[in-house]
């Protein structure tokens, strides 16, 4: 009997529960409140995504600066060696080459 009527009440104040914070929250006073809030949110996001943008903006500006500093780098490395190529050929003058391959060449008939 005990367990019967606690099972009423609980249902009972959970309706009158219900009915108070419906009533609450659903009045014109917190409908306001509602709208401001999500007007500020909203207006929050906005500005944040305005941020995001210019510093994205930026980041991409100085990632293709520096791809093509990167780029007149390798560009440069890659003339001065075939500069060094081309003198070398012109000259006939591979001897310090020679020399390296020979010792390597010795080192591996000796480890055999």
């Amino acid at each position: 009997m005990f367990f019967e009527k606690k099972v009423i009440f609980s249902i009972l104040g959970g309706f009158a529960l219900g009915k108070t914070g419906n009533e609450i929250f659903g009045s014109e006073t917190a409908k306001k409140a509602y709208l401001k809030a999500a007007t500020g949110a909203m207006i929050l996001k906005d500005n944040i995504m305005e941020r995001v943008e210019v510093i994205q903006a930026a980041a991409s500006d100085i990632a293709a600066d520096a791809r093509a500093e990167a780029d007149k780098y390798q560009e440069k490395k890659d003339a001065s060696f075939e500069t060094f190529l081309k003198a070398a050929m012109h000259r006939g003058n591979f001897s310090e080459f020679d020399s390296e391959t020979e010792e390597e060449t010795e080192d591996d008939s000796e480890a055999d």
